[in-house]
């Protein structure tokens, strides 16, 4: 308002008109360069802001991520779900459940809560020890990969297993050996369950497809009971030890290439 008033009164000095226009027109130059500069200013101080906003965001999104897949608290005898393979048919894998048998510090040994296919110890009749059968390789090859995605298998703790000798007869149990996927042994087997009741399973229908055998007499809520194998062997190198359907330990063993019982998947993860 001020530039305008000088403007007015000042015609017969038009250099001095002209000069107080220069100046009023620098002014106004000067004005929308100052807006100019503030918003640019101000955008660039947007655009330094935007990176905290998404820093922000990501350590959020970082947080709930984790929260996802966080293992909740564990204890023995609970039972909890990681990983997954075919139970109900061979078309579509479903989550399998596991039982806490242990749960020292950081990491927690389970045991698949139902017998979960069906395999021979080994493919042909003789001597063998759980370091060369059959069940060690496809428990930790083809078993391992179906069940388990790369993220959950880097979870999965190589554990060293000592193969004792039969308890009873003292046949020879093999050398140790360090394997992610197992099948307790007897000595394992007798003493993480309380007593034979907890220690019966029952078969998944997949498994039953697969030629597992179920008991008519010895049930779980209306579902016959299976065997399942162990790893230790039995009166003979010849046979292997398991666990009956009753839940009681069979130290005698079964011959190594039946074709009716139940594997039942033991590993170590860590949570």
């Amino acid at each position: 308002m001020k530039d305008t008033k000088a403007s007015g009164n000042q015609k017969k000095a038009p250099a001095k008109t002209g000069a107080k226009a220069s100046t009023s027109k620098a002014t106004a130059t000067v004005k929308p360069s100052s807006k100019n500069q503030a918003a640019k200013t101000v955008k660039n101080t947007d655009k330094a802001a935007k990176p905290a906003v998404k820093q922000q965001t990501a350590k959020n999104t970082d947080k709930a991520a984790a929260s996802k897949t966080a293992v909740p608290e564990l204890k023995k005898g609970d039972y909890f779900k990681f990983g997954s393979y075919y139970q109900e048919n061979s078309i579509k894998k479903t989550p399998i459940e596991w039982l806490v048998l242990k749960k020292p510090g950081t990491k927690v040994l389970l045991i698949s809560r139902y017998g979960l296919d069906c395999k021979q110890y080994h493919h042909e009749k003789g001597d063998i020890t759980w370091e060369n059968c059959d069940l060690r390789k496809w428990l930790n090859g083809e078993f391992l990969k179906n069940a388990f995605t790369a993220t959950e298998q880097k979870k999965i703790a190589v554990t060293k297993l000592m193969n004792d000798n039969n308890s009873k007869y003292g046949t020879f149990g093999g050398n140790s050996t360090e394997d992610r996927v197992f099948c307790l042994s007897t000595a394992e087997a007798d003493s993480l369950f309380k007593d034979n009741e907890s220690r019966k399973c029952v078969p998944t229908p997949y498994a039953l497809g697969n030629g597992c055998w179920k008991s008519s007499e010895n049930l779980i809520n209306g579902r016959g009971c299976c065997y399942w194998w162990l790893r230790s062997p039995g009166r003979y190198r010849l046979l292997v030890a398991g666990v009956s359907t009753d839940g009681s330990l069979l130290l005698d063993g079964g011959g190594v290439c039946g074709g009716n019982i139940a594997v039942r998947p033991a590993l170590w993860v860590n949570l």
